[in-house]
Order: structure tokens, then C-alpha cells, then sequence
């Protein structure tokens, strides 16, 4: 499963990101349209996150792993008749869809892991991802230079193939004695009723809020003021390169400290207060490299520091057999914060001629904001007796 994240990942960035430069460049579609069928891709994957939760409970995880990889195989295959716009949509909603699908399982899968920790689990899907994510745009840059349909065909094939090495060799765990006899309600409800996760949702809106800005708000901050192509790319590589570097060893320390609050406290607080190097004008190619270098390198510890964590408080907080269904949950928050990001974002970057530095203020904010709220509801919540301590 881990080198199916790492296979996933790369296929997903081999052809999604230069998705919108091919339909408005070869088919011409307006960006208005292009806008929509992006929004109605991650809208269905966001949206629908709790329903593949739920269903992950009922039926397994397997199931949906498969179903999920079998529908984005089709999804990128649609994509060869884009210029068909009924298809364009059927295939954007398929391919996020099966996002919807897959990831709430997959994650459930990653939590129940034995020999490892929960932090140690989700490092290492992290640094997976993260290395398919690196990967991903140069491989897909290599197959489009020679035509769209390899492109797409490449980037489906992993689906299908591990499609099939999951319906015969996924060893998936087994679902509580109890989760299948559940209702979708009763699910439902177990999540509405559990409060503290209900709150730990809340605050890492914020989380979500500043992790789509590398790849949203920079990539229009640096075309305002005509900066090279190239410093785009080199700061998304640069940011999954670091995270590939750093992120076992400060799982390690992390679980050597045993301070969980403080390591996402403090990779909140650095998510949104390393956008502040980009206050400072850089006058030459050298120094933009080096800016984007340091914006890299704090946005990557941040999240190394505060993503596994994360992950592994979610799966700690589920009662067993609802496991899929709160992390499906999570996602439809996450949903919800990176909208709330992207136009506040898109509203602040608007205004940098008038009030330049607004938009790293913001997300420095947003950052400190989100690890005080994490902070207080940290400390009421050990003010709090759990049930497990009264009943003993």
C-alpha cells in the first residue's frame, strides 16, 4: 500500500496539473470553463469524502480501494475525449469521485497497521506522496511533449494495475464485529456526537486553509510580478524533496519528546508564519531562489511536524467501526477550509498593488490563530475527564 500511495501520487501529478494548461491551450475552452470542470472534480472528491467513510464502515476497506482505483483509471481515460464537453465532465466527476472513494479507506488501512505507530505510518505515506508528488509533473512533462493520449494512458494504467493486485493480494483488516450491523445514521451520528473530534475538525480548517497556498496563491503571486516559470517549479520541488528528508526524523523526535500538542502547535504556527520571508523584495535570480528556498523548508517541516500527528489523533478519537467515516468527516472540514483559503487568497492577492504584504500577514495569521485554538482545546480537554477515566 505504501508504494501504491507513492505509484497513486505520481500518476495523479503526471496529469492533473498540466490538465488545465492542455484544454486551454490545444482545445481552446475558456477558463471559465476549464474553472468549472477543476471545481467540479475537487468538489466531488471534497464532498463526497463522507459518503465513501461511511461505506468503507459498512462494506470494508477493500472494496472501496478497489472500486476507488478502478474509477480513476476510467476518469484519466475519459480525459482522451475532452474535447467532448459532456465528457470532459463525466470524466473530472469520476476522477474525484474516486478520490472520495479511496482516500477515507485508505487512511482507515494506514491506522490499523501493526509493528509501527500511527505516526510512523502516516510519515511514511506522507513521504510516499510526497515523492510521487515530486515526480510526478517531470515524468508527466516528458509524455505530453509527445502526445496527450500516452499522458493520460500512463497516468491511468497504475490505477488498473494495482486494481487488480488489491482484489487478490490487499490483506485488509477486518471490520469491528459490530461496524457492518450499523446504519448509515447511526454512523453518522457517532460522528455528530463526538465532540472533541467534532472541535479537533474545526480548528484544522485553519490547517487546511494555509496547505493549498504553494501550489494557489504563489503560483499567481510570482506571475504578478512576472517572475520566471521555473521558480514555481523549483519551489514545489523543493518543498516534497524536503518533506521526503525530514519527515522520519521528526516523527522520531516527535515520539521521543511525547508531546504531541506542542509538535502541531508549532508546525501550525510555522505553516502560516513562514509565508512572512516573502515581505522581503528579492532583487536578484539568486536571492527569489533562495526566499523560495526558505518558504520551502519552514512549509515542509510544518507539516512534517503536524500531519502524522494529526492523522493519528483522528484514528484515536474513532470508536471502532467508524474509523473511515470520521476520517471521510475530516475531509468534508478540509473541503471547507480549502475554499475559505483559496478566496480569501485570491481576495488578498488582488489587493498586493494597494497593500502589498497582505496576503503573507493573513496566512501568518491564520497560522498562530489555528495553533492558540489548538492550544485551548487541548488544555479543556485534559480538564476534562474522558469516559474511560470515569468508569474506572
Amino acid at each position: 500500500m505504501l508504494f501504491a500511495a507513492f505509484v497513486f501520487n505520481l500518476g495523479f501529478y503526471m496529469l492533473i496539473p498540466l490538465l488545465s494548461h492542455y484544454l486551454a491551450q490545444h482545445l481552446a475552452l475558456s477558463a471559465t470553463l476549464i474553472g468549472v470542470v477543476m471545481g467540479v472534480r475537487s468538489f466531488c472528491q471534497q464532498g463526497l469524502f463522507l459518503a465513501g467513510g461511511v461505506l468503507a464502515d459498512k462494506f470494508g476497506v477493500k472494496p472501496l480501494i478497489i472500486a476507488g482505483c478502478l474509477l480513476r483509471a476510467v476518469g484519466f481515460l475519459l480525459f482522451l475525449w475532452a474535447e467532448q464537453v459532456e465528457v470532459l465532465f463525466l470524466a473530472a466527476f469520476l476522477t474525484g469521485f474516486a478520490g472520495a472513494l479511496f482516500t477515507p479507506a485508505a487512511q482507515a488501512y494506514f491506522s490499523n497497521a501493526s509493528g509501527i505507530s500511527k505516526a510512523q505510518m502516516f510519515a511514511l505515506v506522507g513521504m510516499a506522496r510526497n515523492a510521487g508528488e515530486l515526480l510526478g509533473p517531470v515524468c508527466g512533462l516528458a509524455l505530453i511533449s509527445m502526445s496527450f493520449a500516452l499522458l493520460c494512458s500512463v497516468a491511468a494504467l497504475p490505477f488498473f494495475c494495482f486494481a487488480v493486485v488489491f482484489m487478490f493480494g490487499l490483506h485488509a483488516p477486518k471490520k469491528a464485529p459490530k461496524s457492518s450491523e450499523l446504519s448509515t445514521h447511526n454512523l453518522i451520528q457517532t460522528v455528530l456526537s463526538n465532540r472533541p473530534f467534532l472541535q479537533l475538525c474545526a480548528v484544522m480548517m485553519g490547517y487546511f486553509m494555509l496547505i493549498n497556498q504553494i501550489s494557489f496563491a504563489m503560483p499567481i503571486f510570482l506571475g504578478q510580478f512576472a517572475m520566471p516559470l521555473h521558480s514555481i517549479t523549483w519551489l514545489l520541488c523543493a518543498c516534497a524533496l524536503i518533506s521526503i528528508i525530514v519527515q522520519l526524523p521528526i516523527t522520531a523526535l516527535s515520539e521521543r519528546i511525547n508531546n504531541d500538542p506542542m509538535f502541531i502547535c508549532a508546525g501550525l504556527a510555522l505553516m502560516g508564519i513562514g509565508f512572512l520571508v516573502m515581505l522581503f523584495e528579492a532583487q536578484t535570480q539568486w536571492q527569489l531562489l533562495i526566499q523560495l528556498g526558505l518558504l520551502a523548508l519552514f512549509f515542509s517541516v510544518a507539516t512534517a511536524m503536524s500531519l502524522p500527528l494529526i492523522m493519528k489523533h483522528i484514528a484515536n478519537s474513532a470508536p471502532s467501526g467508524t474509523v473511515s467515516t470520521h476520517y471521510g468527516f475530516f475531509y468534508l472540514f478540509a473541503g471547507v477550509g480549502l475554499i475559505i483559503g483559496s478566496v480569501l487568497a485570491g481576495y488578498t492577492l488582488d489587493l498586493e498593488q494597494t497593500i502589498p504584504g497582505l496576503t503573507w500577514y493573513l496566512f501568518a495569521a491564520i497560522g498562530s490563530t489555528s495553533a492558540l485554538a489548538f492550544l485551548y482545546l487541548t488544555m479543556s480537554t485534559e480538564k476534562t475527564p474522558s469516559p474511560q477515566h470515569l468508569k474506572g
